[in-house]
This record gives C-alpha cells, structure tokens and sequence, in this order.
C-alpha cells in the first residue's frame, strides 16, 4: 500500500485536508476503488487537518490537530479503518513526534504526551523553562528523535525570538528525568543500523551524535564550552545547618591538551 493523508478526493481537484486515501496493494499506481482490488479511502471526523503520522508495533498512528488516531488493516471490504484514540490533544508539528519501546512519545502546543496503548500527557519537571521561552509561531520547526542507546527521546525547538532550532529538551524514560540545553539541530534520524543518531545542522553538515570530545565545528579540535546547574541543596528550617567545606566532582578530562586541566565551581 501506499497512502496519502490529506488528499483530495477521487475526481475532485479540491484538497481535502482531513481525508485518507491509500492505493491497491498490489499496484501502487492504482489508486481507484474496484471490487477487484483494495484501494481506498476514509475521512477522519475528529480535527480540522491532518498534521502527521508515526508508523507503531500494530498501527499507524495519525495525528489532527486535535486528535489522535489509529489506523489498522481490517481485510475487505473496509480494507483499512481508523480507531479514535485521544480527543483534545495537540502537537506542535509534523516532525514532533518519536516512537521507542513500542510508546509515541510527542510535544504538544503547551506540553508533552505519550501513547502506550492510552493517551497520557507526559509530566515533565521543565515544562515552564520550556515553554515560556518558545517561539510560538515556529511550532513546525520542531523536530524530534530517539537516542536509544542511551533511552532518550531529544526535542529541537526555537526559544523565543528565534527563527532556528536553538534548544533543546530530553526525556530519558528509563529514569524517568528530564534535562535541556542549547543546541541547534535541523534534523535528526535515529537507526538500528548505526551507533550513534545522524543530525543535520544549519552549517549545511551531517555529524554523529555522542562522538569523540569535539563538534569538529570549525575543522579545529577544540573543547565544547559545557556547564552544569544543579538544583539548590536545602534542609529543614529551624534546628538544622548544613556546611560544606570540600565536594569532589566525578570528571574526566581524557582528551585534554591542557598540562594542567581543571573545573571552577562557582
């Protein structure tokens, strides 16, 4: 089969943004209802247009603007039919949406969801830090992947006032966390077949994530500027103090050119 979402209809030049049609499944050419093949159509009722689609375990899973779906093969004379599986939901954009461990994880206009077999919005400690700076008018630039080696889910987004990817936030659902950073990605695919995610950046450049200690940005090897915030350390008011004379940082400073290399903790 092959399929179109958002199409216009059989002897209709109109587009039809919320109508699915597929061809015979032995003739991707033919796209025209008989009763000796198995192409055809179906119209989703719940939304206003089709914004994307994610192929999952047992379905394809289709999203509206407002709406998830799932479609699935049923034999003739149906042939293919769709499932309402969340109602008054969004997404950001066509590319917001990444599937790991048989769950859809994906980013909405205000906060983040997941699909394992029920729609469930996704609690996520940096949703302010998020979408309080957002450039709202960039939604579709939103781009999303998986980093399965290290169970993570990346989101690319523009912070405010930002026309290109800048940032970025990851849910890493083994642990359950969330962390963010600035970054500017395109583009990002995620294989079986390789170690490590290919991304795209706006230097016109393909690179290997999680490689080496250097972006090899400007053909130089050199340090990536890195820092880290942890939360506040506090105790109970009242009765108890807490004073810390010495903390000792787990850091590696492999591939190093600096006789002496050290961290400043401010």
């Amino acid at each position: 089969f092959a399929f179109c979402f958002g199409s216009n209809a059989l002897g209709s030049a109109t587009l039809d943004p919320m109508l699915i049609r597929w061809s015979d499944q032995e003739d991707v050419a033919n796209w025209t209802p008989a009763a000796t093949n198995q192409a055809g159509s179906l119209r989703l009722s719940r939304g206003s247009e089709i914004i994307t689609t994610l192929q999952a375990r047992q379905e394809v899973l289709i999203w509206t603007d407002t709406a998830l779906y799932g479609m699935q093969y049923l034999g003739a004379p149906e042939v293919w039919g769709a499932q309402l599986l969340g109602d008054n939901i969004t997404i950001a954009g066509p590319n917001a949406a990444a599937y790991s461990g048989n769950i859809a994880y994906w980013m909405g206009t205000d906060k983040f969801y997941m699909y394992d077999g029920t729609v469930k919005t996704l609690p996520c400690s940096v949703r302010s830090y998020v979408f309080n700076d957002f450039n709202f008018t960039q939604y579709a630039q939103v781009v999303a992947g998986t980093n399965e080696r290290f169970d993570e889910i990346w989101w690319f987004y523009c912070s405010a006032g930002v026309t290109q990817n800048d940032r970025y936030v990851v849910y890493n659902y083994l642990q359950d966390i969330w962390y963010y950073g600035t970054l500017a990605r395109s583009a990002w695919i995620d294989s079986d077949l390789r170690e490590n995610p290919l991304a795209a950046t706006y230097s016109n450049n393909l690179v290997n994530q999680e490689v080496g200690m250097d972006d090899n940005q400007t053909g130089v090897p050199s340090a990536i500027t890195a820092t880290l915030l942890s939360s506040e350390f506090d105790l109970d008011n009242g009765d108890r103090f807490m004073f810390i004379n010495r903390m000792l940082p787990d850091i590696t400073f492999e591939g190093s050119t600096v006789d002496s290399p050290a961290a400043v903790m401010t």
